[in-house]
């Protein structure tokens, strides 16, 4: 980096942080500064600014250290193709960040790590491909760890007690069209088959094959065509037969769950008046209940939201509306064949206010319930 391009560099990042900042080399020694502190250039003063640009390239982006001198640093490692040259480092003392003993601090340093990495990507003056790889694998093992952390919480021993929690959540999240929700699943999932069988890779595999067929008997159950799916299962498993290093499994559990969302997408249509036709169906079961378009929704295993645009798409009317003119309709079969009070009638058929009931039944009937009652009353006998 020229020494025009880091002043114009330091004058765009340090308008909105008010930080100093020194361009290092791979071992910390400092080679243009702006805004920097006097009598820093110690050995272990460069010891500590080149961690800092390590820790940049381990994880991706930089981290926050705190130092002896009471300033906090972090750094992104200037790169030519994938090898470090050098870093760019910020630093602020202690008490900029926590001003008056507070221990709120005014900076989002979270974000002036992330628009760091970004300036420098902007301008190629790192390898952003390196740095995202990086960042990616750390991610991997962050839920690694806190995935086998939760499952000694729960007290999970074995693969199958997981199949047992996790298969229902992958359901509802396969029919929910959520991948962001079953990668995460299927991360967990793979976690543990990898801790239980440690290195017996025959044995992962093995825990995997069962895991590929699950997947797709619940990618059939929630809509997928069978077919399909049968001929994805084939190539799935014949592409984990031919592994040979656990680098290539998290790759290919992804790419197997991509191709087994996109099967059920194009099937979707098929199964939405089936499952429509559930919920309708659990509407009159539970319609003397205070049900809600949540629960229906998790019945059937969609989202609120996909559920509300799938209902009104087949019902022709919104969830509600329907609700209501079912509970009307329950209302007038006991008013036309039953001798049951009003008041009780209205509790059955899911009305927990009386006056609303009443007022609800004239809007959609054009009659009172006690007027309906007597008419029909009338013609019975």
């Amino acid at each position: 980096m020229d020494r025009q391009t880091f002043l114009r560099l330091s004058r765009t990042y340090q308008t909105q942080w008010p930080v100093g900042l020194c361009v290092v080399q791979p071992d910390g020694k400092r080679l243009m500064s702006q805004r920097w502190w006097p009598g820093r250039d110690t050995i272990e003063h460069r010891d500590l600014l080149a961690f800092n640009v390590q820790e940049g390239l381990r994880y991706g982006e930089p981290t926050v250290s705190y130092c002896p001198d009471n300033r906090l640093y972090w750094a992104v490692p200037i790169m030519h193709n994938a090898r470090v040259i050098g870093g760019l480092v910020a630093g602020i003392d202690e008490d900029d960040l926590f001003p008056e003993g507070t221990d709120q601090p005014p900076l989002d340093l979270r974000l002036a790590c992330r628009q760091l990495r970004l300036m420098l990507e902007r301008e190629n003056l790192t390898n952003a491909a390196v740095l995202h790889q990086h960042r990616s694998s750390t991610e991997q093992e962050r839920q690694r760890a806190e995935a086998l952390h939760l499952l000694k919480l729960d007290g999970i021993a074995s693969v199958r007690q997981l199949y047992w929690r996790e298969e229902p959540r992958l359901l509802s999240a396969l029919r929910q069209g959520d991948r962001s929700e079953a990668r995460l699943i299927l991360n967990r999932i793979l976690t543990v088959i990898m801790h239980h069988a440690g290195e017996r890779f025959d044995l992962i595999k093995s825990f995997l094959m069962e895991l590929v067929a699950t997947v797709c008997r619940t990618a059939v159950e929630a809509g997928a065509d069978p077919e399909a799916m049968l001929g994805h299962n084939f190539q799935s498993m014949t592409a984990l037969a031919g592994f040979r290093s656990l680098e290539q499994l998290a790759p290919w559990l992804h790419e197997m769950l991509e191709k087994t969302m996109d099967a059920m997408s194009q099937h979707s249509s098929n199964t939405a008046p089936m499952v429509m036709a559930g919920a309708i169906t659990f509407m009159q079961e539970h319609l003397h209940e205070p049900i809600g378009r949540d629960e229906v929704a998790a019945q059937i295993s969609l989202s609120p939201s996909h559920f509300s645009r799938l209902f009104k798409q087949h019902v022709g009317h919104g969830f509600n509306q329907t609700l209501v003119r079912m509970r009307v309709d329950r209302a007038c079969e006991l008013l036309s064949r039953t001798t049951l009070p009003i008041g009780q009638i209205a509790e059955q058929a899911g009305f927990s206010d009386q006056g609303y009931f009443a007022k609800t039944f004239h809007k959609l009937i054009g009659q009172s319930p006690t007027q309906y009652k007597q008419a029909h009353s009338d013609k019975m006998s």
